[in-house]
């Protein structure tokens, strides 16, 4: 019976208001429903209690709060949480929960890295999920409740949201710049916008009209190489979003938000780890305020996928400390990032694949 009834998540404030005014019913009606849900965080409508009974049972008779629920998640030893969700049509997505420590072992901030959609159609060369294929967008809601399942089962309040897992966030974008304004909405009282981060493949036009948009957030560029000829090669979009094009983006993004970018760069062995490359890095960072995270590459060949997939290797630790060194020397901010979760797979779409 739930696949007929809606899910009141996928609304936005003003798409509640229209949904109330078209049942009869006062607009304020639909402002409590909205802080019913993000604030007092509810799950069914009979805790509504500034709503009539006949009105909760209205409500309850054509609409639903919840369709997403955690299937299983593995725990590592460094304290990360991998969550595997099953959505309504048996379809899967992962989020990772990630708490960051100080040198004293005190719990500094928590992160949580969510899906945008289930599998993924770009194809990186170096990414699981790219293995998949795309199953299908996620829905507004399926975005949100990863963030407020999360929350309820670890007991936590989470101080960053990172679009950085299953999927490309841009390639869905209706649905997830839906849910970015919920999260940032004031009346939520969810996340600050400086606490929310999209990663794209890069994406150009979707980049120009993400930084349109009424309360933009963070932006994180999947670079991973420095020339189209070598992006082309592990990346497949580029050969339509050139580097060109992508910065020339990048550059409007920051110049409408006066939000700094992040470059994500993982270094791999002879393809994009030269000295060469470290200097076009800078140059590139250079061009708007910004910072490089140089991630450490996780093997995909559990996946059976042939071809580079297959043969892509990591550049070892001491020249990855090179690089950023001589990245560094150029003029540009980068950190070289651990892996999280490393003993429970918790690189994008490895969990999904085992189940799959």
């Amino acid at each position: 019976m739930n696949d007929f009834k809606k899910n009141l998540k996928n609304y936005s404030l003003i798409e509640l208001e229209s949904l109330v005014k078209e049942l009869g019913l006062p607009r304020y009606r639909a402002e409590q429903i909205y802080k019913a849900i993000y604030v007092n965080r509810i799950e069914n409508f009979d805790q509504i209690t500034n709503f009539p009974k006949e009105l909760r049972i209205q409500f309850g008779n054509s609409f639903i709060l919840n369709d997403v629920v955690i299937h299983r998640k593995s725990v590592s030893k460094d304290g990360s949480v991998k969550f595997l969700f099953k959505l309504k049509d048996g379809k899967l997505i992962e989020a990772v929960y990630m708490p960051w420590l100080t040198e004293e072992d005190e719990l500094e901030r928590i992160t949580l890295c969510i899906s945008s959609q289930s599998g993924c159609a770009i194809g990186c060369k170096f990414c699981a999920t790219g293995t998949m294929g795309l199953m299908r967008n996620i829905d507004t809601a399926e975005i949100l409740d990863q963030i407020l399942l999360v929350e309820k089962e670890m007991g936590q309040k989470l101080n960053n949201i990172v679009l950085m897992g299953m999927g490309e966030p841009l390639m869905n974008f209706e649905n997830v710049t839906r849910a970015l304004n919920i999260l940032t909405d004031e009346k939520t009282e969810l996340f600050s916008r400086k606490k929310i981060t999209i990663s794209t493949s890069g994406i150009a036009p979707k980049i120009i009209e993400l930084a349109k948009e009424p309360r933009p957030v963070k932006l994180a560029i999947s670079l991973h190489a420095t020339t189209d000829i070598s992006r082309q090669m592990i990346i497949p979009i580029a050969k339509t979003h050139t580097i060109t094009k992508l910065m020339d983006a990048v550059e409007y993004y920051y110049k409408t938000t006066k939000i700094p970018v992040t470059y994500e760069y993982i270094p791999l062995l002879g393809i994009n780890d030269t000295p060469e490359d470290a200097k076009r890095l800078a140059r590139i960072a250079k061009r708007v305020p910004s910072r490089i995270n140089l991630i450490p590459f996780n093997d995909i060949s559990f996946t059976g996928v042939g071809g580079l997939s297959s043969e892509l290797k990591a550049t070892p630790k001491d020249k990855v400390r090179e690089f950023a060194e001589l990245v560094r020397a150029n003029g540009a901010a980068v950190i070289i990032r651990d892996t999280f979760g490393d003993d429970i797979e918790a690189a994008c779409g490895q969990l999904a694949l085992s189940e799959k």
